[in-house]
């Protein structure tokens, strides 16, 4: 396990302002100073336009994540009026979710660069992944959860050894994370920041390959369905279709649309600020919560793509169909078929389009 040493710096999106290789998990500091926090995005020296997507760290301590299933749902296209549907099934990964491949990267950063503990706000996903890779690590885990927190995952993070602290709400566990990470030595493996800015940049990064995936099973897609909270799924698979255009793999990027509970992204790209607080109630908690970030403004203003809004009833209604295939998935995650007929409505899909919804997680834990 190393670095890569072909990672020649940051790149702030916001400012364009470069940075030297570190850790930055609160983004540019710039334009953090500036109140508008930024996504960094790591860049890489010249490689070969056929070589593997490049990740920061090298042979990273690993659990069996990546190389997940596609599947060609030819009947779900038909019913939907498109040209051609797969589920990238996410939920595949070792813990149940794609958070494995970014916990991958930031573990073992975490590890390089020396930390013994791994804070982290989750109350789901997240949480039970960094859990898991901490103990591959030989890390602790410090994890703040809501109240409310699913006692499926919250027996998961403490399977795996993880400290948990518990607090009312969401926007109440970052302060905590926070003073863990600026004064008591932790490597911060959520954001912590308000508005927020996303996760490290390095775990970002571990999302790239999943557009190589697609490219290798499935072509280049016209459309890809990403539930969304904060973005860094949605901008990690951005990155990658991205390094593929830059290396003339792809002729052109697929559209990246993502998928969201209630408005929060619409409302964000109206207003042309992503530090709003835009709270509403769902039973989608994987993407919940009221902010948004600017790395998943650009995901869709460099890709093409839309934000959907989708009800806790039509996503509902879309897990069901797919438990009819033998498919269990959690709720946030089958609101990606839900987004095909919305989009399908208004005419952003059409009878040409190849489609493919990213299922975050399976339904074990929801």
């Amino acid at each position: 396990m190393q670095m890569n040493p072909r990672l020649s710096g940051l790149r702030c999106i916001r400012c364009a302002s470069l940075w030297p290789p570190g850790d930055y998990p609160e983004g540019c500091p710039s334009c953090l100073a500036a109140g508008h926090p930024a996504t960094l995005e790591c860049g890489y020296d010249a490689c070969d336009a056929d070589s593997a997507i490049p990740l920061p760290v090298l042979a990273p301590i690993t659990l069996g994540e990546g190389a997940t299933p596609h599947l060609e749902a030819t009947d779900l296209a038909l019913a939907e009026g498109v040209g051609q549907l797969w589920l990238k099934c996410e939920s595949a990964n070792p813990t149940g979710s794609h958070k494995d491949r970014m916990a991958a990267q930031l573990v073992s950063r975490a590890r390089l660069a020396g930390a013994t503990r791994v804070a982290a706000a989750s109350s789901g996903n997240a949480g039970v992944s960094l859990a898991a890779y901490c103990a591959a690590a030989g890390l602790q885990a410090d994890i703040a959860i809501t109240r409310n927190c699913p006692p499926l995952q919250r027996e998961a993070m403490q399977r795996f050894g993880a400290k948990l602290s518990a607090f009312e709400d969401s926007l109440a566990r970052w302060p905590y994370v926070s003073d863990l990470c600026r004064n008591h030595g932790a490597f911060a493996g959520t954001n912590y920041l308000n508005p927020p800015v996303g996760t490290h940049p390095y775990g970002v990064e571990g999302y790239k390959p999943i557009a190589q995936e697609i490219l290798d099973a499935c072509g280049t897609p016209t459309d890809i369905i990403v539930p969304t909270a904060r973005g860094d799924l949605l901008w990690g698979i951005f990155l990658g279709w991205q390094h593929l255009l830059q290396h003339g793999r792809i002729a052109r990027l697929p559209r990246l649309h993502a998928v969201e509970p209630y408005a929060r992204l619409s409302r964000a790209r109206a207003a042309g600020d992503a530090r709003g607080l835009w709270e509403g109630v769902t039973d989608q908690y994987s993407i919940a919560g009221g902010t948004c970030t600017l790395q998943s403004l650009e995901a869709m203003s460099r890709s093409g793509g839309t934000p959907v809004e989708i009800s806790d009833a039509a996503a509902a209604q879309a897990q069901q169909r797919l438990e009819r295939k033998g498919i269990s998935t959690e709720l946030s995650s089958a609101a990606a078929l839900a987004a095909v007929s919305r989009l399908r409505r208004s005419g952003v899909l059409d009878a040409e389009s190849s489609v493919v919804l990213i299922v975050t997680s399976d339904g074990r834990r929801g």
